[in-house]
């Protein structure tokens, strides 16, 4: 089990895994605006640093 402390209020939460273990999350970042947005990934799952366009 893998736990998380929050910032915010200093309590605990565990991070969801699949059924092999492996741990599962979303990363996000936020935007200039202070909007938080889930990071883009290719098909491969690579994270996309840039965009066209």
């Amino acid at each position: 089990m893998m736990l998380i402390k929050k910032r915010s209020d200093g309590k605990f939460k565990c991070v969801e895994g699949t059924d092999t273990g492996e741990p599962y999350v979303v990363l996000c970042g936020q935007t200039a605006s202070g909007v938080t947005v889930p990071l883009l990934v290719d098909a491969d799952g690579k994270i996309i640093t840039t965009t066209s366009g």
